[in-house]
């Protein structure tokens, strides 16, 4: 293992650049079975992970899916959707620091000036990552924020404020945020060398510890203009949040395959059989074979749904104002959400109840998958995904996600501004 730490991290060696989506496939094996090595020593559970996340930039795999026109690979939603679940099978920590490199990269191709997109597209290639400082606490609810961009009387734009849940940002070369500004909500690239920018190492839940998604503090950071896009007078399109929704289900799946997968490796190599059950080995254990049954169909339907849903999604880009082709794919995406919900819930947790009580013990470090479901299914509530869902079979609602109450907010700001 390199030793690489907070002084060398973003020193990148050579940086592959993947020509295939199949090449990009292989690559995420070969990267996940060397964060493997790390996921499984219990040691490395409350560390950084400046080594994992110089293995997934130096792999090429965050750069694959640049657009083919900006000198990218291209890849496709299937390709990308798969590369998060393999490498979440192996730490679901590392998986959503792609996850939202992905989410932010594509907001980033939209709405910055030529010039910004292609400077942070450049360092893209070259391996440096994305992370996001969106959410906030303390609010009445998560679209509750005071962070705020305002100008001083030198005529320059001054951020100011506190975020959590930074995903990514404490290991990210570009950070992307929202503020309010007098013009409404606008999106704001910061450079982790911004004079006034705060990354703190402070991410301490049960699970997701390789996410780093603590807290990045705003004092006085000057914004140069050319990195601030004013989104609060445009309303976010109705599937906006299906493509990092789309993400977080592949994230769980990959949890859901990686706890069965280790599950049948402990049982094939250290599970002894129930002194009832008149077998040699764990593995011809009756009840044993039909449960590890059941969680196959879980992984496999889950794996489904999320390929059905990237298919749609194929189809959603031929043709972006098709509202049936909309609210298929809101009812696919968080129908792959709800089962890989579950799926990464219950496989995760009920996999120590056939490989038995040694199973628990810390230097299997098992236990991690469920700590990563479980913190990581918090994320917004599948609850809702199900009401959406059941709204409109049962009303015929057409379905949305948590951001139509954000549609609704900016649709009445812009009104009031544009009146004023």
């Amino acid at each position: 293992m390199n030793d690489v730490n907070i002084n060398n991290f973003l020193t990148l060696n050579h940086v592959r650049h993947i020509l295939s989506e199949q090449e990009a496939i292989q690559v995420a094996e070969e990267v996940a079975e060397q964060l493997r090595q790390y996921a499984e020593n219990p040691s490395y559970n409350s560390s950084v992970p400046y080594e994992q996340a110089r293995l997934i930039s130096e792999a090429g795999l965050t750069a694959i899916s640049v657009p083919k026109q900006f000198g990218g690979l291209g890849a496709g939603v299937l390709t990308i959707v798969n590369v998060v679940k393999i490498i979440s099978s192996a730490d679901a920590g590392v998986g959503q620091l792609l996850q939202i490199h992905f989410t932010m990269l594509r907001s980033l191709l939209v709405g910055f000036p030529d010039e910004v997109r292609d400077q942070v597209v450049q360092d893209i290639l070259n391996g440096k990552r994305l992370g996001n400082a969106l959410a906030e606490v303390g609010g009445k609810n998560k679209l509750d924020h005071k962070t705020r961009i305002e100008k001083n009387q030198q005529g320059e734009y001054v951020l100011n404020g506190s975020k959590f849940y930074s995903t990514g940002s404490f290991l990210a070369e570009w950070i992307s945020l929202f503020a309010g500004s007098d013009d409404g909500t606008v999106n704001i690239l910061l450079h982790r060398d911004s004079e006034g920018l705060e990354l703190v190492d402070d991410w301490e839940a049960i699970g997701q510890n390789n996410s780093v998604s603590g807290t990045v503090n705003f004092h006085n950071v000057i914004v140069d203009e050319k990195y601030i896009v004013k989104r609060g007078l445009v309303p976010p399109i109705r599937t906006g949040l299906t493509w990092p929704q789309i993400l977080h289900a592949a994230m769980d799946t990959g949890i859901a395959k990686g706890a069965l997968e280790n599950a049948v490796h402990y049982l094939q190599h250290h599970a002894r059989p129930w002194v009832e059950s008149g077998v040699e080995k764990a593995v011809y254990e009756q009840h044993v074979i039909k449960q590890v049954g059941e969680f196959a169909v879980l992984v496999r339907s889950s794996e489904a749904l999320l390929e059905r849903s990237a298919a749609i999604f194929e189809e959603h880009f031929t043709n972006v104002e098709d509202e049936a082709l909309q609210t298929e794919l809101i009812l696919s995406v968080a129908a792959t959400r709800s089962q890989s919900d579950y799926a990464s819930l219950k496989i995760s947790s009920e996999i120590f109840g056939l490989l038995g009580a040694s199973s628990t013990l810390s230097k299997w470090n098992l236990d991690r998958f469920w700590r990563n479901a479980r913190t990581h299914t918090t994320h917004d509530p599948i609850r809702w995904r199900l009401y959406h869902i059941g709204n409109y079979y049962l009303n015929d609602v057409p379905p949305g996600e948590y951001n139509t109450e954000l549609i609704k907010k900016q649709v009445q700001n812009s009104s009031v501004l544009q009146s004023s």
